[in-house]
Formats: C-alpha cells, structure tokens, sequence
C-alpha cells in the first residue's frame, strides 16, 4: 500500500532543500499528458504580426500589471466561516501526483495538518509520478470510501473514470492545481483549488511588454507534461502580449517535456538563440527550466542581453539566478503554504456540507531585480508575501485558535 497516514509539519517550517528543488518545477497537472511522447515539438502562437512597437494605452496597462504583481499581496480569501467542529472522525485521501516534488509534498503536508486539527483522519497516497500509480492510488482511495477524495496535480482528463467511480461510491472529489480557479465544469469534482495560471501568464506577459516596450516578441517555451496549467498560462501569455503589443510578430512556442529539460533545454537554449540573434527575452513556463537555460545562455556570453521570465519562485532559483548576476530577470511565485491552507479550507467546506468557494484567490507576486532585495531569499519564503497572516485568517474561518 502506498498511502501515508499522520504526518505533524510545522505550519511554518522551511522550504525543502535544493537538491530537491529542481523537481518543484511545474506546479500542478504535472502528468497531464500520461500518454504523450518525450519529443520536443511546437505549436504556433495565435498573436496579430508585423512591427515591433505597442500601444501607448496597452504599455501603460501592462507597467500598470507589473507594479501592482510586484507588491505583497492582500488577503483576498474567503470570508464565509465553516464549522469544523462536528467533522472528527471523517476521513479524507489526497492522492499527491508525487511526493517526491517539494511543492506538492509541501501542498500535501499542509492541509493534512490543518484537517487533523479537527481530528478528520487524512491519508496521502503517493502516485509516484507515474499512470500506474495514479491508477493504483484513485482504486486505493475510492475502495476506502472516504468522505473526500482530493486530487492533487492530476489531469482531470485522464483521472475523469475515476471521479465518476468516486462519485457513484458517495465520494465528493476536489481537483486542485488544474490551472484555472472556479467551479469544475464537467469533470465532476465538486471544488477546484489552484493558482491562477491565466494571471500567471498575463503577469509574464505584461512584464516583457514594460521591459522591451514590445521590441520583438519572447520565446515561450511551454511543457504539455503539464497540460492543463501550461495550456492556461500560455493562453495568458498570448493575450496579454496581443493586447500591450498588438504589432509584433510572434514566434512559434516551443515544447519540452519534464524528461528532457536535463537533456536538451541548454541545447534547445543555445539554437534558439543563435538561430534568432535578435532574440532578447525568453519565458520558460517554470523556472526550473532555467536551472539549464541560464547557464546556456551565460556560456554563451548573453547574459546581459537576453532576460528570462518564468514562474515558481522556487527558492533555489530564486537564490541562485534572480538574487545573484544572472540572466533570469523575473519570477512569479505563488505561496506554498498559503495555498496548502487553501486546500484544507476547500476541504473543510465540503467535509461539513457548506457552500464552496469559487477561488480561493491565492495570490501572487511578481519578484525581478527591482524588489528582490527587499525580501530575504534565503528565509521560509511564507516571508516573502507580506505581512498577511494567512494562517490565523484561516483559523478564524474554522473556529480554532491561530497558531
């Protein structure tokens, strides 16, 4: 069996090594396309062509975007309280793609803990990562017949068999890191909890706009290994950049999967470079694909010239590129243990009977050169966010005391 039963962290413990934090690359969805193959591909942006300037309107908008993503974010959570207090004894399955990933693992831990607070027994079943563990862990999980079965960065193509059989078996699904927040849509799960791709994207998006003033177009580089978020912050991406920059030409995006980023992203960096010596920037959907892309591109001598924009804020990447010379210029992250938080609340809210949440509403923050100096990368990024107290909001929420 490979379900885990109790496991304590600290609501505040810190972030998990760097050895590991390569693996922390694409939140969510991470084996969207369980069929799909290991080879690099492309696909063509949908963006209006010809120029290289952007509208004064959409610029503005788009330095807008980028000063308000930079700030700490406010608490825009739920207000509704929930009564935990008659939920002892209820169970719950979180079936984690892979434990193996420090967000997810993180995800996972949290709101374990926050739902053992009120005593619901929660179990954790490692998929591994793999179909065969995903299938093993959704049969292990519906024959349990818990009250909720959560389904943590799982493709809700590829799992929609399952949900229906949880469905029939009295079993109340919660999708979470499916890409785009709101109600599920015909999938069959009753909450989704994710980040806002979409927002992610337009934030990178409107970032190359006020950087270059909408001089040439980025290189996207996308991974359908993460189908659902990708395709979502892709999607953001694009529309943002259609609107600051209406006139410029876009380039095909360029596809690689998980496996490969070790093998082929410096190569892949180095040919798209020297086959477009006008290329100045470059957004990778997560930043652990610039963990290769970087050092490429400092190989070859670009470093002041090419500037990277991704997402995950992932301390090791943010520690190693962003705080230090380096050509990765921006990253957008989104709080792990605030979201973990948000993952119990859903839960919560489903465990006792009450209204779900259409968004949790876990925020964002852009960091570039401009504002990394004013956190400490090297402290629990829960720090990194502001001064809300997420925690004791939430606690408020549950009727427990805010620890």
């Amino acid at each position: 069996m490979i379900a885990r039963e109790t496991r304590r962290p600290d609501r505040k413990r810190k972030s998990r090594s760097a050895a590991l934090a390569v693996a922390a690359l694409g939140f969510g969805g991470l084996l969207a396309a369980c069929g799909s193959t290991s080879a690099s591909s492309t696909t063509t942006s949908t963006a209006p062509s010809n120029s290289t300037s952007g509208s004064s309107a959409g610029l503005a908008q788009a330095q807008q975007i980028v000063n308000t993503a930079m700030a700490p974010p406010p608490w825009q959570g739920p207000t509704a309280k929930v009564d935990t207090s008659h939920l002892s004894g209820k169970s719950v399955w979180i079936v984690n793609l892979t434990e193996e990933i420090p967000a997810l693992n993180e995800w996972a831990a949290v709101a374990q803990a926050d739902l053992q607070r009120a005593h619901v027994n929660v179990q954790i079943c490692d998929a591994k990562g793999t179909p065969e563990g995903i299938t093993s862990c959704l049969q292990q999980a519906i024959a349990a017949k818990p009250a909720v079965l959560v389904a943590l960065a799982l493709d809700t193509t590829y799992i929609h068999s399952y949900i229906q059989q949880a469905d029939a078996a009295g079993i109340k699904v919660i999708t979470a890191q499916t890409g785009t927040p709101g109600t599920p849509q015909g999938t069959g799960a009753v909450a989704e909890v994710t980040f806002n791709y979409p927002e992610v994207g337009k934030i990178l998006g409107a970032w190359f706009a006020a950087s270059s003033k909408c001089t040439g177009y980025p290189q996207i580089i996308t991974s359908t290994s993460s189908r659902q978020p990708s395709a979502a912050e892709v999607a953001g991406m694009q529309q943002e950049l259609a609107q600051a920059c209406p006139n410029s030409k876009p380039l095909p995006v360029v596809n690689s999967l998980i496996p490969d980023w070790g093998t082929t992203l410096a190569s892949t960096t180095r040919s798209l470079l020297t086959a477009n010596p006008n290329l100045k920037y470059m957004l990778p959907l997560y930043d652990g694909m610039t963990i290769y892309m970087v050092p490429a591109i400092q190989q070859m001598g670009l470093s002041s010239k090419v500037q990277v924009g991704s997402f995950n804020a992932t301390p090791v990447v943010m520690q190693n590129e962003l705080a230090k010379p380096s050509a990765l210029a921006a990253d957008v992250g989104g709080p792990n243990q605030w979201y973990g938080d948000a993952l119990a609340d859903e839960t919560f809210r489903v465990l006792a009977g009450a209204t779900v949440v259409p968004s949790e509403n876990v925020p964002l923050r852009l960091f570039t050169r401009a504002n990394v100096n004013s956190i400490n990368v090297n402290a629990n990024e829960s720090t990194w966010y502001g001064s809300v107290n997420y925690n004791c909001n939430y606690d408020k929420l549950w009727g427990m005391s805010c620890n």
